[in-house]
């Protein structure tokens, strides 16, 4: 189950209705309930709309957190990846100059995370040391200023940790993470295919444009490391997404009748 940290409040509302759950899909939301979001019906403009991201779901699933901290699991969870299945849609939904692979070298012309080079060294040989953690990228989202590293672990070595000792390790790099103002994704697999496995989110601040961030008292995170219910949430949202995209896009028999006006 997902655990819950107390750190700062936050206003940002973040969501694309794209997912990771062995495919990408898009999707618009439109409620078919008082209290959902309302989605247009336009794809293109719905791929960057807030309110298209089913976040109200996630309540059932982990209680207790914030409308804004569930909409950015939300869009963490349906946001696609850099594997060579979704790449190039990962590419067009982040903004140009971004991206940061910074797990080999720092870069000296876009920002990096050096203590995630701390976090990756200091882990114990219990915890698989240096060989754990395979690489990260670091990015931000189009339209959502939402700033997230992905992580890949090596899932041999991830497999036969404990559940504790995976948490010590989330936490550790999702602390890491959370004071650049990042939040962080978990995957393990191949280039080919990634599988998320865990989630670090937080309530932050409009997204500065340095390479730190002054935490807020009160800032709330959510660690989330339940790979089996990340799993079984991607699904469910893609499906809730469809659902309210097919009751926000307009029959053929309606538009028809609305040309003929």
């Amino acid at each position: 189950m997902g655990r819950q940290l107390g750190y700062s409040p936050q206003v940002q509302r973040f969501c694309l209705p794209l997912a990771i759950a062995g495919m990408l899909l898009a999707g618009t939301a439109a409620p078919s309930r008082a209290g959902e979001e309302v989605c247009g019906s336009d794809s293109a403009s719905a791929t960057t709309d807030a309110a298209c991201c089913p976040s109200d779901m996630l309540s059932t699933y982990w209680p207790g957190r914030s409308r804004q901290l569930s909409e950015t699991l939300c869009q963490l969870l349906m946001f696609p990846t850099a594997s060579l299945q979704t790449g190039d849609d990962f590419t067009q939904r982040i903004i140009d100059g971004s991206l940061s692979s910074d797990s080999r070298r720092a870069s000296a012309d876009t920002m990096t995370l050096p203590s995630l080079w701390w976090s990756r060294d200091s882990l114990t040989s219990h915890l698989g040391g240096r060989r754990l953690v395979q690489s990260w990228i670091s990015y931000q989202i189009k339209d959502s200023a939402t700033t997230v590293v992905d992580v890949m672990v090596n899932p041999q070595m991830w497999s036969v940790l404990t559940y504790n000792e995976r948490y010590a390790v989330l936490n550790q790099f999702g602390t890491a993470a959370r004071d650049f103002g990042y939040n962080l994704r978990f995957f393990q697999g191949n280039t080919r295919n990634y599988r998320l496995v865990g989630l670090y989110a937080c309530n932050f601040e409009p997204q500065p444009s340095e390479a730190s961030v002054a935490l807020t008292p009160g800032l709330t995170c959510s660690a989330n490391l339940n790979a089996g219910l990340i799993v079984q949430l991607q699904r469910n949202l893609v499906a809730e997404s469809e659902r309210r995209q097919q009751l926000a896009t307009p029959t053929a028999q309606s538009v028809a009748a609305d040309s003929r006006l």
